[in-house]
């Protein structure tokens, strides 16, 4: 007999402090016209219906001393001054500054950089757009064997540590572009606030997007994390990179399997216009707070471990060319 898969509820406490408004409503799910988008969480401003959520949620863990620690990392971030933009502008061809940004973003600490131009769809509502026409979008990726932890603490230390050295490697980038005569600023999660990543970083060529909501990448799979820079500097778009992530997911049943919430959807949907791939936002972040982390989703794809990811672009090459050869009805 197969034992009945057990879906996780909503306790009583995340209950307490749960909203009338639905995540998935601001989010856009349903609707069929373009718009940008709206805040639903990560903001402590007081222009989130779901804040009491984040907020208990942080509470949960104030004396967990890892955990507290790791979230420090902000205030370390913050420390790093930024520079006032060079008085003397360098001039340089496109092409000049695409390899000289690139190998700076290395150099100071991505592990994947890439370049499309700005587009305003991805800026808040309520948010200004960025100073700059292009976004540097910059990729890091997490330490394999703490994230197969999740959802364990041991994985959730490992993404603020991620989110650290990408702000950190933002910030120094940005400074290194000031220092060049040219605007740019530093873009940072998971407290973004004003703008997409991961619509930028799909154009800028670092991945597709997955079921589970998240990236893969063709090297690191689903287990890295994002920043950006925008700026001024003139520069050359990178092309969007398919090679095959998007069809891998129609077929694997993997996240949506695993996820405790069954917050997965496993066919694509509507969401503002659009139609993706989307995880219900009332259904996750219950869990998410409940548990004090999760993080599942990630570590359980199958292009997040080690030594698959190559293996994987070869089928999908393979598979993109046989659908592309058959015939048309």
């Amino acid at each position: 007999m197969t034992k009945q898969r057990q879906i996780y509820q909503a306790s009583d406490a995340v209950k307490a402090v749960w909203p009338d408004a639905s995540g998935n409503t601001v989010n856009g799910l349903g609707e069929t016209e373009p718009g940008a988008p709206r805040p639903v969480f990560w903001r402590t401003d007081g222009s989130i219906a779901h804040e009491a959520v984040l907020y208990y949620f942080y509470g949960r863990d104030k004396d967990n001393a890892r955990i507290v620690e790791s979230r420090r990392y902000r205030q370390r971030m913050d420390a790093i001054p930024v520079h006032e933009v060079a008085a003397e502008t360098i001039e340089k061809s496109p092409n000049e500054w695409t390899k000289e940004v690139k190998a700076a973003a290395l150099e100071v600490g991505a592990d994947l950089v890439g370049i499309c131009a700005y587009k305003p769809e991805w800026t808040y509502e309520d948010r200004p757009q960025p100073e700059g026409a292009w976004a540097i979008m910059l990729g890091f990726s997490h330490v394999y064997d703490n994230m197969k932890t999740a959802p364990d603490e041991n994985a959730y230390i490992e993404v603020m540590h991620q989110y650290e050295r990408a702000g950190s490697t933002a910030k120094h980038l940005t400074n290194w572009i000031r220092d060049r005569g040219h605007v740019a600023q530093a873009k940072t999660g998971p407290m973004t606030e004003d703008v997409l990543m991961i619509p930028a970083a799909i154009e800028a060529g670092l991945g597709e997007l997955g079921k589970h909501g998240s990236m893969i990448n063709r090297t690191y799979g689903s287990s890295f994390r994002l920043a950006m820079v925008t700026t001024n500097m003139p520069l050359i778009a990178d092309r969007p990179d398919v090679f095959g992530g998007d069809m891998f997911c129609e077929s694997c049943q993997l996240c949506s399997n695993a996820c405790p919430p069954d917050a997965i959807h496993r066919e694509k949907q509507m969401v503002r216009g659009e139609q993706k791939w989307y995880v219900d936002f009332d259904k996750c972040v219950p869990y998410f707070v409940d548990n004090k982390t999760c993080g599942l989703c990630l570590a359980v794809c199958p292009w997040s471990r080690p030594g698959v990811a190559d293996n994987l672009v070869q089928k999908m090459a393979k598979r993109m060319a046989a659908r592309q050869d058959a015939p048309s009805d």
